[in-house]
């Protein structure tokens, strides 16, 4: 007599597996338009600051704003992402008093006054999580 071992389980018995890990991907083809739907923005934040020449660092970077509006009021700025950027005037952005500067990317916000020294305001929008 012979003891058959089966190494390899049968298709009804790998359904019927229990899994311990993660469910697997489901991938999914879609053919036509797909609507979607932004969700509210969960929290913002508002506040107005004094800058200066110097540049300095006004918004960390966050991958939960979804958003973040600038505006100087009275000189133009100067913008940067980084410090590395803000070592010179050169190498950052100058952008137009009055005019809004809009911030989609979840990096850091470097400020400089241009001249003088000039009030800007900054209204942060923060990602929903879909609570």
């Amino acid at each position: 007599m012979t003891d058959d071992i089966e190494l390899q389980p049968n298709e009804l018995e790998i359904m019927q597996g229990e899994n311990d890990g993660p469910e697997p991907a489901v991938v999914v083809r879609v053919d036509g338009p797909v609507r979607t739907q932004d969700l509210p923005r969960k929290s913002g934040a508002t506040r107005t600051r004094t800058i200066g020449i110097a540049p300095a660092k006004y918004l960390a970077a966050d991958h939960r704003r979804a958003i973040a509006r600038v505006v100087s009021i009275g000189q133009n700025m100067l913008v940067a992402f980084n410090m590395a950027s803000a070592a010179d005037p050169s190498t950052m952005a100058e952008w137009p008093a009055g005019l809004v500067f809009t911030l989609t990317a979840d990096s850091e916000l470097w400020l400089a006054s241009k001249t003088g020294t000039t009030q800007v305001s900054i209204v942060t929008e923060f990602w929903a999580t879909g609570e």
